[in-house]
């Protein structure tokens, strides 16, 4: 597979709470995407902690699996995500209140499985559209939801920064799992919102379908949300696999 990531703190941001880490695990490529929240020095760490914890799990268990649990081992490592986070913020003095989004993804042969808590995502590109596989857990999502706005109206609105859930503010999280089938030609994106909030769906799909190199279109993806004027840390991960894409 060819796969590739990349994170900016932006021009609006003194710190960079994004994190993330990529690489090939087993048969396949496993990938995480972390935005930190609760203040500059723990939304950082927040992230970091998640992103090394969720990563470490996941690829131990994966590499002694047989493969028919990769959905399920993805979930465990947001627990675990979560455990080390939570019990950072609540036994030390002075981090409460810190934590951060998850989404995650493992690739292997002809499926990809994701997980995701808050408001990071990930995206299947094909030549015939972009569909966001994740769902975000957003008090805007959930006004999407009612029909009281409008998506489009939910890129604009005041509330959007607002999440619902989060890797480390509770004991226990619940986490969205999917298995999505891997088709010819389709490429994956894993993201913070600081790249959804630059650019629309129509923009990563033209990006993705325009380069045939997931380093290139990962480059051009950030360097693009940044000239758009980014108001947060933008952070990528680019995955084509052997079946199609690059």
């Amino acid at each position: 597979m060819n796969f590739y990531g990349l994170s900016d703190k932006g021009r609006h941001r003194a710190e960079n709470q994004d994190s993330f880490d990529v690489g090939a695990v087993r048969d396949g490529v496993l990938a995480v995407v972390c935005d930190g929240m609760g203040g500059e020095v723990h939304g950082l760490l927040a992230g970091d902690l998640a992103a090394g914890r969720f990563f470490a799990f996941a690829r131990a268990a994966l590499e002694a699996s047989d493969g028919e649990d990769s959905a399920d081992i993805l979930a465990q490592a947001t627990d675990a995500a979560n455990r080390k986070v939570y019990r950072l913020a609540t036994q030390t003095e002075g981090y409460g209140g810190m934590g951060t989004t998850l989404v995650g993804g493992f690739f292997r042969e002809d499926t990809a499985f994701f997980v995701n808590v808050g408001d990071s995502r990930a995206y299947r590109i094909a030549k015939d559209g972009i569909v966001q596989i994740t769902k975000d857990h957003s008090l805007v999502q959930e006004m999407i939801d009612r029909g009281e706005i409008t998506r489009a109206q939910g890129r604009h609105h005041p509330n959007r920064k607002y999440i619902t859930r989060a890797v480390g503010s509770e004991r226990f999280v619940e986490s969205d799992v999917f298995t999505v089938p891997i088709r010819e030609g389709d490429r994956f994106l894993l993201c913070s919102d600081g790249l959804t909030k630059a650019l629309e769906d129509a923009e990563l799909h033209r990006v993705l379908l325009a380069e045939d190199d997931a380093e290139a279109a990962c480059r051009a993806l950030v360097r693009e949300a940044i000239e758009n004027e980014a108001r947060d840390n933008v952070t990528a991960i680019v995955i084509y696999p052997k079946k199609g894409g690059a």
